[in-house]
């Protein structure tokens, strides 16, 4: 299971940011004999972790530029949820927020992106990247009793997902 984790991971970065020297080519990403293939030549995932909303946008590009220039050639993010959804249904995905813009940023600079959009973030960041009005409930109400056979947390992190879908 942690294997196939890995590689679910790790293809949905291949496909999120393909360095642009390979965006117009078919490529594929597989695991192979105790090692990765990326277009089936051996491949290391040297990743390095990056928290987009911790940075200035002015200096995402830089920080890119640092992480290469210490050999790394996949980012790692969180799309952490409270960041993106301050209040219920007022989804942020533009200026600072902009994971989409960071991601093309990084394509640019020939890095891959493993993208972990939670909707719990572990990465000291409050309450784990949950929105507070999520945790309290819009209306008070207590999210995690099941509502139609599902608890509230299933279809607020649900909406969640889908508004990432399409920023």
């Amino acid at each position: 299971m942690k294997r196939l984790s890995v590689l679910l991971i790790v293809a949905l970065a291949c496909c999120l940011a393909t360095p642009l020297s390979a965006a117009n080519k078919p490529g594929s990403f597989r695991v192979g004999d105790k090692t990765f293939l990326l277009n089936d030549k051996p491949f290391v995932v040297k990743a390095a972790e990056v928290h987009y909303p911790r940075i200035p946008r002015e200096y995402w590009e830089q920080r890119i530029q640092m992480c290469k220039a210490l050999g790394m050639n996949t980012l790692c993010i969180y799309v952490f949820w409270n960041f993106h959804e301050p209040q219920m249904d007022n989804f942020l995905f533009t200026g600072q927020n902009d994971v989409a813009a960071f991601c093309r940023l990084a394509q640019k600079n020939g890095m891959y992106v493993i993208v972990r959009p939670g909707p719990y973030a572990c990465a000291e960041w409050e309450m784990g990247g949950l929105p507070w009005w999520h945790h309290h409930g819009a209306g008070g109400e207590r999210i995690w009793l099941l509502w139609r056979g599902q608890t509230l947390h299933e279809r607020h992190a649900r909406h969640y997902s889908q508004s990432m879908a399409s920023p």
